[in-house]
C-alpha cells in the first residue's frame, strides 16, 4: 500500500550555516571540558560559561522558531507562545543558580533543550534541513551539559 503524503525534498544546509551552528557549538564541549579537566581555578568560570551560553543557546532557538513561525500566513499562537516559554525556562534555570544545587540547574538545562527539540521535531512546514541542524545544536549542548552534570554529581 502506497503512502499517500507527499515525500518532502531533503535539503541540506549551506556551507555557511553550518559554519555558523559549529561556531555556536564551540563553547558548550569547551567550557564543560574545561569544568570537568581544567584547573580547580577555572572550574567555577567555565561553569558560568557553560550554563549563560546555554541559556543564550535556548533563547536562540526559540526566537529561530518564531522566525519560522511569523513566516505563516496564520501564525499559530501556542507556537509562538511556546517559542517566549522556552527562553523564559532558560532564564529561571539560570536564575536558580547559588539557590539550587548545580547538579538541578545543569539538568534542568538538559530537559530545557530536549523539550524544545522535541517540540522542534514536532513543528510542520519547517525547511527540512532545520531538524539536522537544530538536532547538532542540541546533541552538542546536552552532551557538555551531561559531562558538567557527571562532574557535579561527583563533586
Amino acid at each position: 500500500m502506497d503512502d499517500a503524503r507527499p515525500r518532502r525534498r531533503v535539503e541540506s544546509a549551506p556551507a555557511a550555516l553550518w559554519t555558523i551552528a559549529l561556531a555556536a557549538l564551540a563553547p558548550f564541549p569547551i567550557s564543560a571540558v574545561v569544568y570537568g579537566y581544567g584547573p580547580a581555578a577555572y572550574a567555577r568560570p567555565a561553569l558560568t560559561v557553560l550554563l549563560s551560553w546555554t541559556a543564550l543557546m535556548v533563547a536562540f532557538l526559540g526566537g529561530v522558531r518564531w522566525g519560522l513561525e511569523t513566516r505563516e500566513r496564520k501564525p499559530r499562537a501556542y507556537r509562538l507562545a511556546f517559542s517566549a516559554l522556552t527562553a523564559a525556562a532558560a532564564l529561571l534555570v539560570l536564575l536558580g543558580r547559588g539557590r539550587l544545587p548545580d547538579v538541578w540547574i545543569l539538568g534542568g538545562f538538559v530537559a530545557v533543550f530536549l523539550v524544545q527539540w522535541l517540540f522542534d521535531h514536532q513543528t510542520p512546514d519547517t525547511p527540512s534541513r532545520y531538524p539536522t541542524l537544530s538536532t547538532a545544536i542540541t546533541a552538542g549542548a546536552c552532551i557538555s551539559l551531561g559531562l558538567a552534570l557527571e562532574k557535579a554529581l561527583n563533586a
